[in-house]
């Protein structure tokens, strides 16, 4: 093989050449790290950016998970307010279903109330029968007056023939001054007996025709209190009972026979008015409406009207009228007070309290006599008169029932 022989200048061109050629690679190197330099920082730009977008898309989807949250939210409370619609139509639904209840009971009402404004009228005209049954028996009291006058007349002549008699005496026995005085004294004491015996006579006639006039207005207030009675059983007894009671107050208060009398009688009937209620209302086993209310509290009213009319010898018909006024004002149905209530009013209201409290009524048991003793003690001076309370108190204070010595009332 040839031997190929190189001269220095050959290598010094070569190593020049190589020299060149490194540089040109160098500076080739060069460009390239800067355009992978500038690529790392454009890479970086770029995830920079993509990490953003990424922090942005999980802010939106935190927004959306949140708005839909929302709208689960808000269709719940869409179903919520959709079910209380519902329940709103179902409620008024079931509201118009009363309503029409409602008016189909007051239809009813209206009814009986014509029924029973029909038995009213039936016992006005059975009234007024009785009260020309009262005017006849008082024209046959005025006969039996008169009768009665014409044998007054005829004893007046009796004495007055019995002094002509004692006067021929004297004549006779005139020459006896002794006999004569002893005469003249005869026939004064006979005078006088004779009229004593006419003014008992009389008193007794009298006697006689008020008893009987007691009677009739008794059986007439019998039959009124048994109408009631039978319309309200759960006040059977409950007029009486006032009755019994307000007589043994006004015994109590030193009040006069014939006032405690028709004390009485006003008890035997306070509640007459009660005719006019609805027995349905009055034997009611739970608390009165408001409307139902103001019907009960009619009756002393409807009362006064049942018995204005009729000629008692006593205000019968004002007490009966007033036996729920209170003296500060605060009762009905006209709302008196103080002294422009009768006092019998006044003794009846204390009486009706005692008697309504110690026993049952259709919306509670009895409270008993102590409890009622102490209400009408809180209402001394206020409601009722602090007179007629100490009266009641002295009666029954300390006791268990509403006795009266001839039976309990209560």
């Amino acid at each position: 093989m040839k031997k190929i022989e190189t001269t220095d200048a050959e290598i010094a061109k070569r190593a020049a050449d190589l020299i060149i050629a490194n540089k040109e690679l160098l500076f080739q190197n060069e460009e390239k790290a800067k355009r992978v330099a500038e690529l790392v920082l454009a890479n970086i730009e770029k995830a920079k950016r993509v990490a953003e977008l990424v922090i942005a898309n999980e802010e939106k989807a935190k927004r959306a998970a949140d708005l839909v949250i929302a709208n689960e939210e808000l269709a719940h409370q869409n179903e919520q307010r959709a079910r209380r619609v519902a329940e709103l139509v179902i409620a008024n639904e079931e509201k118009a279903k009363r309503a029409a209840e409602l008016i189909i009971a007051n239809e009813e009402l209206a009814y009986q109330n014509q029924e029973k404004a029909k038995r009213v009228d039936e016992l006005k005209i059975a009234n007024a029968e009785k009260a020309k049954r009262a005017a006849e028996l008082i024209i046959a009291n005025e006969e039996l007056a008169f009768q009665n006058e014409e044998k007054a007349k005829r004893v007046a002549e009796l004495v007055v023939a019995n002094e002509e008699k004692t006067k021929r005496a004297d004549e006779l026995i005139i020459a006896n001054e002794e006999k004569a005085k002893r005469a003249a004294e005869l026939v004064v004491a006979m005078e006088v007996k004779a009229k004593m015996v006419a003014e008992l006579v009389i008193s007794k006639l009298e006697a006689i025709n008020h008893e009987k006039l007691q009677l009739s207005l008794m059986e007439t207030i019998d039959i009124a209190r048994a109408l009631v009675e039978l319309r309200d059983p759960y006040t059977a007894g409950h007029e009486k009972h006032v009755g019994d009671l307000a007589k043994a107050i006004g015994a109590e208060m030193g009040l006069d026979e014939e006032s405690i009398v028709g004390l009485k009688m006003a008890g035997l009937i306070h509640d007459i008015g009660k005719i006019a209620v609805p027995a349905e209302i009055l034997t009611k086993p739970s608390a009165l409406s408001g409307f139902e209310e103001k019907l009960v509290q009619l009756h002393p009213e409807q009362g006064y009207e049942l018995l204005k009319d009729i000629e008692f010898p006593w205000p019968v018909a004002d007490m009966v009228r007033q036996h729920h006024e209170r003296i500060d004002g605060s009762g009905y149905p006209l709302g008196l007070r103080g002294d422009q209530i009768l006092p019998g009013a006044k003794i009846l209201a204390v009486a009706d309290t005692l008697e309504a409290m110690s026993t049952h009524r259709p919306y509670r048991a009895a409270l008993g006599l102590p409890a009622a003793i102490a209400q009408i003690k809180a209402e001394s001076g206020k409601q009722l008169d602090a007179m007629v309370v100490s009266a009641a108190v002295k009666l029954f204070d300390g006791k268990e029932s509403l006795d009266l010595g001839g039976g309990a009332t209560d």
